[in-house]
This record gives structure tokens, C-alpha cells and sequence, in this order.
């Protein structure tokens, strides 16, 4: 039972930032609290289903049905879907696309995540709230996690996650890869993320050895992202210290467990 419950976690932990990243790149940042209501609608269904009925034979698999399933309803409910998302895709999309499907690839997956950190590392945004948002957003910690980590409280983590997801839309942040004459400098505002990231877990003050533990990892995770794609793939992404970070997260979690995470589609 507590294996059982150890993988869920882990499960609902990675699919979250995967899910949430795909949900807003199709219809927008401004609906990113949506799509986390969403995706954690979604998760609360397979707990209840699968606690009766066992796990299914490809469990992310249901869950990315019934995502889209729960995402079609609401936009479609709320009359959102024609009268703004539809207009909004099709002026900054060139391609014929069926705006109504979620395209949960591995492709897809990976280029949502990609644009999703370079829109939360927005320098339009405080670093304060970039390493809020990255937490939450990038690496599917929960609140209470996150309050744990900066050693504070619900209520003032909710208000600077509030504020950073307005900003978003004040500033008419878009998921999208920063142009070419701009990505070197992003790329140095999103390192200083991931470091900080890493730091947060490396030195924190918790005695919760397993969060200190997840929150190196998930930074390794998001540097390793960034390699695997040619425009980021840069010297720098691959430098000596991103290297020792990895060494320090591998020795944290005392087991394989982390390369399989760090390393996960």
C-alpha cells in the first residue's frame, strides 16, 4: 500500500507539470489556473476510480483521456473556446490544427515544458516569484511543500503564486521560445533559476530530508531539459557546475530512483 502510494505521488508529481504545460501552451497562460484546476480535478477522479477498480493497464494514459475530456467540457461550457481561444490560435498559428485536441506527444510534452520554463524565468517577472512558480508549475510541488522549502506558510505562498500568475497575463507572456538574438541572455536568467532551485534544496534550512532531496533533483531536471534541445544546448548548460549538481543529487537520494526521474519523458 504505501509503494502503491509513493508511485502516485510520483505519478500525479510529473504528470502535473507535463499536463498543465500542454493544457496552457493550446489555449494561452491566462487560463493557467485552469489548467491546474483541471489536471488536479483530474488526479482527484483517478484516486477515487482506481482505489475501487485498481490501477489501469497504462495509468497516464487514462489520465490523459480524461484531461482531455475535463478540458473540452469547461471551454466549451464557459463558451470560451469560440469566442477567444479559437481567435487567439488561429492569429498566431499558421498550420491547420484541430484546436480542440490536446496533443499529449512526447514531442509536444517536451516543447510545452520547454516554452513553459523560459515563461516562468520571464525576467518581467521577481526572482522571488520565478522560483514560486517554477516550483509549482515546472516541478509539481504542492503548496505545502512549497511553504515548507521557503520555510513559511500557505497563505503567503497562495498570494505570491497569485501575483506571479498575473503578472503573467498583465504582461502578455506567451509560451514561446525567446528569439534568437534574445535566448542567450534568457538562458541566463532560466540558469539562475534552476541554480537557485537547486540551492533551495542543497542549503535549506527543513529537516524533510526527502523534499530537500526532490528539490535538487527536479533542478538537475530541468537543467537536463534544457540540453536536449539545440538552441539551449549551449556550454554553459553543460558546465562543471551543472555536473557537480548532479553528482550532489545523485548522492542525496542514495538510489537509482533519481537518474530514472531526472531522466523521465
Amino acid at each position: 500500500m504505501e509503494k502503491e502510494k509513493e508511485y502516485l505521488k510520483h505519478l500525479f508529481q510529473q504528470e502535473f507539470t507535463k499536463m498543465v504545460a500542454v493544457i496552457s501552451k493550446l489555449y494561452g497562460l491566462e487560463h493557467i489556473e485552469t489548467a491546474e484546476d483541471i489536471v488536479s480535478e483530474t488526479f482527484l477522479k483517478a484516486t477515487e476510480v482506481w482505489e475501487k477498480q485498481g490501477l489501469p493497464p497504462n495509468p497516464t494514459a487514462w489520465l490523459y483521456v480524461v484531461a482531455k475530456q475535463k478540458t473540452l467540457y469547461h471551454f466549451r461550457r464557459n463558451k470560451i473556446l469560440e469566442r477567444k481561444v479559437k481567435p487567439e490560435i488561429r492569429s498566431r498559428q499558421q498550420e491547420t490544427v484541430d484546436m480542440e485536441e490536446l496533443n499529449f506527444s512526447q514531442e509536444n510534452i517536451k516543447d510545452s515544458q520547454l516554452q513553459m520554463l523560459f515563461a516562468v524565468c520571464n525576467p518581467a517577472i521577481a526572482s522571488e516569484a520565478q522560483i514560486g512558480l517554477a516550483l509549482r508549475i515546472l516541478c509539481g510541488f504542492g503548496i505545502d511543500e512549497i511553504a515548507e522549502a521557503f520555510l513559511s506558510n500557505k497563505e503567503t505562498i497562495n498570494k505570491r503564486l497569485f501575483r506571479a500568475k498575473e503578472k503573467l497575463r498583465t504582461e502578455n507572456i506567451k509560451m514561446e521560445l525567446p528569439p534568437e538574438q534574445e535566448i542567450v541572455q534568457r538562458l541566463d536568467n532560466v540558469l539562475h533559476v534552476i541554480y537557485l532551485l537547486f540551492s533551495e534544496g542543497y542549503y535549506s534550512q527543513t529537516q524533510n530530508q526527502i523534499l530537500r532531496k526532490d528539490l535538487c533533483v527536479e533542478a538537475l531536471r530541468l537543467g537536463l531539459m534544457l540540453t536536449t534541445y539545440e538552441k539551449t544546448a549551449r556550454p554553459k548548460t553543460r558546465s562543471p557546475g551543472a555536473t557537480r549538481a548532479c553528482s550532489t543529487s545523485l548522492r542525496l537520494s542514495g538510489s537509482s530512483d533519481c537518474v530514472a526521474r531526472t531522466t523521465r519523458s
